[in-house]
């Protein structure tokens, strides 16, 4: 090994890399104490209130005071709310977003400071030992740097307007929980008002996707990959635009989808006790209620997800980058960013993989690349091929997790780790996925169908967007997860990991005309189930249709984006009573 690369290659080694991890694993800890601080405090809080409401419903009224004690029963759990509120907002949005801040302007500092020291330290090395070759690449290595702390600029202000959404979120369902102290009317106003922040949220999101792709444009031209910049101009600037005006005339329909929101979860919870009733033989078990909060403004359940990124690694036992590359399969220099020109599939819907440093979200070095291919695996520092980005992931997992609360099921997760795959049906995925999920599940030793997978893969076979392992109600019991397949179709609402994560509850795409529904599918012959039980759902065959009257009226004044309805809420829990009740702690 030459001098100069043995330089880069112990900045890399001994200083890029450890960096990096530090501040992966900083971004991590932000996570988890804003996750610690929703499951022990505020679940805990709402345990609490839940015990006080149903003490509250079963205590005798003092008819000397006009039921005074009832009264206050009733202001205590308002109160009790605010506090839910106040602990959530100061203790896990205020947090966590200070705790990201600090991270992002700490790191942007530091690259900053190693991007100049080892440039200086590698083109003098390499200007002395007359490499010119290294000499070039360190300039080429320098400009793509530069490029990369705009983009570091891009995701700071998007890690700040993404907060915003979430608090946004915290406050749209504090109004959905006040209103249900309210009864019916309290549903109904109080969720316009929720209706009405969810339209900020929108046009927050739409905003946020602007400036994304406005970033992603500019670095894209830079790194002269002009097929990222068409898409970066299309699915991020222009749709950002059409999901930001959707915002705005959804003001016209004065925050309607929320009060519809708040009688549907009413709706769900009524079906839900008579689910429960019948399955217990007329009444309802104490712990059951207790544990799903039934008579609660908190009704539902958690539902942990694992959220896992396929990679293959410049050291695998498995598979050769090198050959793959040489081959033509991949192209490590493109994977990585540098100067791909034109596109290599179609643009919108070609996979978006990256090219990083193990442990990290940073691109290999061109030169360890071209050192890598010419050498040994063990000449460069480690670096894997991802098959998604994991910023990306955990925006679908919050999406996700935003549509699953009209279910009344509160998605969870830790930290976003990387799954090493050790087989060609794992790379391109023929047919079912079920054999990754199960991979998968033994491995993170997770429980088959109570742990959610959720799995960001290189390919299917043919090529879709994403699959799911489903346990069909009534079917024999398989272990469920989602998988989808990264590329600028599956983040266009970001509902495609919901979707496929709605299969995993056996939820399938029959009756679900229009694009306003997150189960709907342009497959062909879609109006049909995974099972061919009648009772399961109404199955008529043929295709679905893409618009109709519901469609036009809820994406101009009710939601603008694909949500899930009251019958999918009624499924999904359907599933959970009939096949998983263990899953959710009941008898």
């Amino acid at each position: 090994m030459n001098p100069c690369q043995a330089v880069r290659n112990f900045f890399a080694t001994y200083v890029r890399v450890p960096v990096e991890q530090f501040f992966e694993a900083a971004e991590e800890v932000c996570h988890e104490i804003s996750t610690y601080v929703e499951t022990e405090i505020v679940r805990e809080i709402e345990r609490h209130r839940t015990t006080m409401e149903r003490q509250c419903r079963e205590a005798k009224c003092y008819y000397l005071c006009l039921c005074c004690n009832k009264l206050i029963c009733w202001m205590a759990a308002v109160v009790t709310i605010v506090i839910e509120l106040v602990v959530e907002v100061v203790g896990e949005w205020i947090i966590e977003t200070l705790c990201e801040i600090v991270v992002h302007v700490v790191r942007f500092i530091v690259e900053v400071i190693i991007t100049i020291v080892r440039f200086v330290v590698v083109a003098f090395i390499c200007l002395v030992t007359l490499n010119f070759l290294g000499l070039l690449d360190a300039f080429i290595e320098l400009w793509f740097d530069f490029v990369d702390l705009i983009g570091a600029i891009g995701d700071f202000i998007v890690a700040v307007l993404n907060a915003v959404v979430r608090l946004l979120d915290i406050l749209r369902e504090f109004v959905h929980k006040i209103g249900s102290k309210f009864g019916a009317p309290g549903q109904f106003f109080l969720g316009i008002l929720a209706g009405l922040i969810d339209i900020v949220r929108r046009v927050v999101s739409g905003l946020t996707q602007v400036i994304e792709g406005l970033f992603d444009l500019v670095t894209s031209l830079a790194r002269l990959d002009f097929c990222g910049a068409l898409e970066a101009l299309g699915m991020g600037v222009g749709f950002g635009l059409v999901r930001t005006l959707l915002g705005v005339v959804n003001i016209a329909g004065m925050g309607i989808g929320g009060a519809a929101q708040a009688l549907s979860r009413a709706q769900l919870r009524q079906n839900v006790q008579v689910m429960l009733a019948a399955q217990y033989g007329g009444t309802i078990p104490v712990t059951v209620e207790a544990r799903l909060r039934l008579n609660s403004t908190s009704f539902g359940t958690t539902w942990p997800a694992v959220p896992r990124i396929c990679t293959i690694s410049s050291r695998s036992n498995s598979f050769d980058l090198r050959a793959m590359h040489i081959a033509e399969t991949i192209n490590l220099y493109h994977l990585a960013g540098y100067a791909p020109f034109g596109c290599a599939e179609a643009p919108f819907d070609r996979s978006v993989w990256q090219l990083v440093y193990a442990g990290t979200q940073y691109r290999v070095a061109v030169g360890d690349i071209r050192t890598y291919l010419a050498g040994n695996d063990t000449d460069v520092a480690e670096f894997v091929l991802m098959a998604g980005d994991k910023e990306a992931l955990k925006n679908m997992l919050r999406v996700a997790k935003r549509n699953f609360q009209d279910m009344a099921i509160e998605l969870q997760w830790g930290a976003v780790e990387t799954f090493e795959i050790n087989s060609p049906a794992e790379w391109v995925i023929p047919g079912s996925v079920t054999p990754i999920v199960d991979r998968v599940t033994t491995v993170d030793q997770l429980r088959d169908i109570c742990d959610l997978p959720a799995l960001v893969v290189f390919a299917y076979d043919p090529k879709k967007n994403g699959r799911a392992s489903i346990f069909w109600r009534g079917d024999t019991r398989t272990t469920t997860g989602a998988t989808v397949r990264n590329n600028f179709m599956t983040d266009l609402f970001g509902t495609v990991l919901a979707h496929e994560m709605g299969h995993a509850f056996s939820l399938c795409h029959a009756e679900h005309h229009g694009v306003q529904h997150i189960m709907f599918t342009a497959a062909e012959d879609g109006n049909n189930c995974g099972v061919t039980d009648p009772a399961f759902m109404v199955q008529t065959g043929g295709d679905l249709d893409w618009v109709n009257g519901q469609t036009i009226m809820t994406y101009l004044f009710a939601y603008g984006e694909p949500r899930f309805n009251l019958d999918d809420g009624i499924n999904s829990w359907t599933w959970i009573i009939d096949e998983a009740r263990e899953c959710v702690g009941l008898p």
